[in-house]
C-alpha cells in the first residue's frame, strides 16, 4: 500500500521531519493522515488493500473525496464496511473515489457516480480556461448535491457546470 506518510507516523500520529514538512507546505493535511492511518489498521483485515495507492483527500459540505488509484477505486465501492469505518471516523455523509491517473473525463465519470454523463461539453472562457457542461442522468441530482460535486471537481483542477437530465 502506498500513502503520503511513513507507516510508524501514520499509525502512531507522531510525524517525522518529512511527514511533518507533507503538512506544513499543504501538500497534505491532518485528513490524509487521519485516512492513512484508517487504511493502515484495515489493511491487516483486508487484504487488497495492499494493491491501493492513496494519494490525497478533500471535504466539502460533508463529501469527502479521495484520490486513490483504480484498485483504491474498486475496493472503496465494494467493501461497504471500509467505507462507513472511513465516513464514521471522518464524520462525513458521502464517499467519492476517483483514480487520480485518468484524464480529466474520467474523473468525472468517477466523481458523478453512480450517476451516469449522458452528455458532456468543453468550453473555452477567455483568459485560456476551460469549462465542462455534463447532463446526467436521473432526476435524483438536487441542485445542493451538484454544487457539492462541482466545488470537488474545482479542488481537482476541473471547472465543470453539472446538470440532471
Amino acid at each position: 500500500m502506498k500513502i503520503p506518510f511513513c507507516d510508524f507516523c501514520a499509525k502512531s500520529g507522531s510525524l517525522c521531519q518529512k511527514c511533518r514538512e507533507l503538512i506544513e507546505s499543504g501538500r497534505n493535511n491532518d485528513l490524509d493522515l487521519k485516512l492513512s492511518k484508517i487504511l493502515l489498521e484495515e489493511a491487516g483485515r483486508i487484504r487488497e488493500l495492499e494493491k491501493i495507492e492513496f494519494k490525497k483527500a478533500y471535504v466539502e459540505e460533508g463529501f469527502l473525496l479521495i484520490l486513490s488509484n483504480n484498485e483504491g477505486v474498486k475496493l472503496l465501492r465494494d467493501r461497504r464496511e471500509l467505507a462507513e469505518r472511513i465516513m464514521r471516523d471522518t464524520g462525513v455523509e458521502k464517499i467519492i473515489v476517483v483514480d487520480y491517473r485518468k484524464d480529466q473525463k474520467r474523473k468525472l465519470e468517477e466523481l458523478v457516480y453512480p450517476f451516469r454523463i449522458i452528455g458532456l461539453s468543453k468550453v473555452w472562457l477567455p483568459g485560456n480556461i476551460t469549462e465542462f457542461k455534463i447532463m446526467v442522468e436521473g432526476r435524483e441530482l438536487d441542485e445542493q448535491h451538484a454544487q457539492r460535486l462541482e466545488k470537488l471537481a474545482k479542488k481537482l483542477g476541473i471547472n465543470v457546470r453539472i446538470q440532471a437530465s
